[in-house]
């Protein structure tokens, strides 16, 4: 922020290290992450500039953004204003305004930029500069996160500075990174920046008051201008020894008008045109305002550039803050909070409203309310903060109390923040009369309580009000609806589905929409939670149709389960292609249909990947539900592939994240834990954890227990535990899944094969095999081959029992289930058999491409032919963030930075392999 060159002194070696990564986005194409960090002043920011100004010089275009304190309420600034900075812009007008109409929407935003920086470093090598990232707000962490993986191997470098070692933007990002931590200058540096600045060299005097600055460049300047101010008035040459002082001493020294003009400056905190600084000071008597703004120049605490002024560091913006009154600073937010608004920016006003609110403020409360609105889509998070503050800044004797609060509760429902939307719906309904206004509210309420994974809560705010009289037949049917959904998680078997039932017949007749789509959910869920997916398929698409495509991930979730993976992978192309001229963005409920799908089918790396993506977006929406499915998926995957200690770690994890009910966080977290243990060779434990599951699945409030996939490991735990009561039960509830599934292979064939080791009948299980065939899920395919082959060996049929086998080892190895692959290999080998294709799966390296996994290998190639991640992702029908996460993982095994390099590497490869 208008940094002096002279802290540039001592930076040689720094300012090398990031030039060699830009220059070889030049020679090379190849891209990178640069970090710089220190404390503030030690020359972060003048370290920035210069290497922009250098990579123009050498044909590399640079953008460069500042994250700020006051702007972080607004989503993605910082990255959104870098790309048109500069001489030559990384974007046209016409993409900019695609970006900025995309602000509200993160997974939108990332799309649009993610295109528009594409075709840029497709013209030429690109350097992106973000200054003091650790003020990025969360949308432009969220999108420079994804970028750095997403935008991997094209000639694009990253420069961040930050005062934090550990960035927040880097993510899990370590490939191409190259950290930079600058250090206090030595004291002859120090001496050079000083005889620079005073045009001779520092007495012992002034060498000691150098010494105070801690070889910290900014703090050195600040002593050389007091020195040189000093001398200039005649006055003795002494500085405060405190940073603080200094500045406090300067601007003491200031005419009332310009020191006035340099803290509105400071409290405006991001940089302010001319015209808005001078607005928000009084008239001033004599000299006029372009007087005072000469003077405050002079002083050296702020600069101006462009038209614009700011303060000359960050430091110095802090330092002035710091010497005004609470009150005078609350009365400059108050100031700014209303400009911008009368200015129609509601985001720009929202953090000044926010510093400048006190009780009964009905102006910044509306600035606050109306800012959350903006946000709800882009920032959950920072919406939900706003409309909290908003609804506690007002009184409730306050006119525009009653208003504020029904926005305020909308805000928090919407991004589901249940707690504090059930503090605001208490306070508006301590003050309501009408009942029926009182169930509307509630019925709102209960929505975000569902989705934030806290239907007991619902339950018993919304029963009392069903004994209310005089509602009308609208109210009365949404409360019933909502009575049912959150009983889909407590009330068992078909008592839920009754009760469902009747309140969509009740929600029919009383012809209101919103009641019929909270009913509908709640026939659906109950219908799942018995395992009836044909029943809740034909809910959930009545639902979709009702209330819109929003839902279109149940209705995925339901094909899933019908084995009808190929219709499945239909809708999801259909919304993938949708949104394949970034116009829309695929909502996280799809993504998570998406990383059901590719776990199901055996593709681990991608449901991996997926999960990953997922993981970050429920954390981005605040949605625990979704960070819950994710973190179950990477502790099957790891369970997979016999990684013990890494699905430890993620179980861990998920208690630490996910604050939902045990009703619904317990039930798949449970399978989880027990299957853990039985991993780690405690078979008790995991007996006495899956105990519990097995016995109540029949009348379970949750769809965790009669999931084909799980039968068969329980199987397994009870038969290594000699436990003949658990392994009934879990055969009893595989039959009782096939019952209500008719004609689905997957329940079918894993009921069968179950009864058939439960008696040891290899007719059953020869039957088994061939209906399981037929389930398009690998894992059970496998294990039936797999369970039939050891039984056929037991018998003494070796050659029919191999057979079996390699088809177990094969289904087994495609979708990485180490542990069970190993496992069959164990059995073959015993029995005496060899095959070459165990050699190049037991000695896989962890570099080179031999490293590379199947979908890794499938990405590689793409991209070396000159896809994009966009165009690759549609090929493999994958999301774009998971063809990222494989080309990190695919750059990283093979050493290389780029995607000419993998190209090169990829003809090096093919070369060198023998026809």
């Amino acid at each position: 922020m208008g940094m002096q060159p002279q802290p540039l002194r001592g930076r040689s070696e720094p300012m090398e290290r990031a030039l060699s990564v830009v220059r070889a986005a030049r020679r090379h194409g190849s891209g990178g992450v640069v970090l710089v960090s220190g404390p503030a002043g030690i020359g972060k920011s003048a370290l920035l500039a210069e290497v922009c100004s250098q990579a123009g010089r050498i044909q590399v275009r640079p953008a460069l953004g500042t994250c700020d304190p006051i702007e972080q309420v607004s989503p993605g600034a910082p990255v959104i204003t870098a790309l048109r900075a500069g001489r030559e812009p990384l974007v046209t007008e016409e993409q900019y305004a695609g970006i900025v109409d995309a602000l509200h929407e993160p997974l939108l935003l990332v799309e649009r930029i993610a295109a528009a920086l594409e075709h840029a470093s497709g013209q030429g090598p690109v350097l992106i500069a973000m200054d003091d990232v650790q003020w990025a707000d969360r949308v432009s962490t969220f999108v420079i996160r994804t970028l750095l993986t997403r935008l991997l191997g094209l000639p694009l470098v990253w420069l961040l500075a930050t005062r934090d070692d550990d960035a927040a933007v880097l993510g899990s990002v370590r490939t191409c990174l190259e950290h930079i931590r600058l250090a206090p200058l030595p004291a002859s540096e120090l001496a050079a920046i000083a005889q620079d600045r005073l045009g001779h060299p520092p007495d012992e005097r002034t060498r000691g008051f150098l010494d105070a600055s801690a070889g910290n460049p900014l703090l050195a300047i600040d002593v050389l201008d007091n020195l040189t101010r000093a001398a200039a008035r005649g006055e003795p040459d002494t500085v405060p020894e405190e940073f603080g002082a200094a500045i406090a001493r300067r601007l003491s020294d200031l005419p009332d008008t310009a020191r006035a003009l340099v803290e509105v400056v400071a409290v405006g905190g991001r940089a302010v045109t001319v015209q808005e600084a001078l607005r928000m000071v009084p008239e001033p008597v004599g000299a006029g305002r372009d007087g005072a703004l000469a003077v405050a120049l002079e002083s050296g605490l702020i600069t101006i550039h462009d038209q614009r002024v700011a303060t000359r560091h960050d430091l110095v913006r802090e330092a002035v803050s710091g010497t005004l009154p609470d009150q005078t600073v609350r009365t400059l937010h108050g100031r700014f909070a209303r400009h911008h608004l009368d200015a129609g920016q509601a985001l720009l006003a929202a953090p000044h409203a926010r510093a400048a609110a006190t009780r009964g403020d009905v102006a910044s409360a509306l600035i606050l309310i109306a800012a959350a609105e903006q946000l709800t889509a882009a920032s959950p998070h920072d919406a939900g903060d706003l409309a909290a503050l908003a609804f506690r800044t007002m009184r409730p004797e306050q006119t525009e109390w009653f208003d504020v609060g029904r926005r305020s509760l909308s805000v928090l429902c919407r991004t589901q923040r249940a707690a504090e939307a059930m503090t605001v719906a208490n306070a508006i309904l301590a003050h309501a009369d009408d009942a029926n206004l009182v169930g509307v509210i509630e019925t709102e309420a209960a929505r975000a309580l569902w989705l934030g994974g806290k239907p007991g809560e619902l339950l018993a705010r919304i029963t009392p009000m069903l004994a209310v009289d005089a509602l009308t037949p609208a109210v009365g049917a949404r409360l019933t609806a909502a009575r049912a959904l959150a009983n889909t998680r407590s009330t068992a078997g078909d008592s839920g589905a009754r009760e469902a039932a009747g309140a969509l017949d009740f929600a029919r007749v009383s012809g209101d929409k919103d009641a019929q789509a909270l009913a509908l959910q709640a026939v659906g869920e109950a219908a799942r939670n018995e395992g009836r997916h044909q029943d809740a398929l034909r809910n959930f698409r009545e639902l979709r149709a009702l209330a819109g495509p929003y839902q279109l991930a149940e209705e995925i979730t339901s094909l899933q389960f019908l084995d009808r993976y190929d219709h499945a992978q239909l809708l999801l192309d259909e919304v993938r292609s949708d949104c394949g001229d970034i116009s829309r963005s695929i909502p996280p409920a799809l993504h998570r249909a998406q990383m059901w799908q590719d776990f199901n089918l055996g593709h681990s790396d991608d449901a991996d990947a997926a999960a990953r993506t997922l993981l970050e977006l429920g954390q981005q929406w605040g949605n625990g539900v979704y960070a819950l499915d994710a973190l179950i998926v990477l502790i099957a995957v790891a369970l997979l592939r016999g990684e013990t200690q890494t699905a430890a770690a993620h179980l861990a994890q998920a208690d630490r994240l996910v604050d939902a009910d045990d009703g619904v966080r317990l039930p798949g977290l449970t399978v989880m834990r027990g299957w853990l243990a039985a991993d780690q060779g405690d078979i008790a434990t995991a007996l006495q954890v899956l105990g519990p599951v097995a016995s109540e699945a029949a009348t379970s409030c949750n769809y965790w227990p009669l999931w084909p996939c799980w039968m068969g490991i329980f199987f397994e735990i009870g038969a290594a535990g000699a436990d003949e009561g658990f392994t009934r039960t879990v055969v009893d509830i595989a039959e009782l899944a096939a019952l209500r599934n008719p004609g689905v292979a997957s329940f079918e064939g894993v009921a069968l094969n179950l009864r058939g080791r439960e008696k040891g009948d290899l007719a059953m299980l020869s039957e088994s095999v061939q209906i399981l065939a037929r389930s398009p899920r690998p894992v059970l395919r496998a294990s039936g081959a797999h369970c039939y082959g050891r039984a056929l060996m037991a018998a003494g049929r070796r050659d029919e029992a191999l057979e079996l086998l390699d088809r177990a080892w094969d289904d087994y190895h495609r979708m990485d289930a180490q542990v069970y692959r190993d496992d069959v290999q164990h059995a073959m080998r015993q029995a005496g058999a060899r095959r070459t294709k165990w050699a190049r799966t037991s000695t896989r390296p962890e570099i080179g491409w031999a490293a590379l996994t199947c979908a890794e290998r499938r990405v590689a190639l793409l991209i070396a032919a000159g896809h994009s991640n966009r165009s690759a992702a549609l090929e493999l029908g994958v999301s774009i963030n998971t063809v990222g996460t494989h080309l990190r993982m695919v750059f990283s095994k093979l050493g290389i930075q780029s995607r000419v390099q993998l190209a090169n590497a990829l003809n090096r490869e093919v070369m060198a392999t023998p026809d």
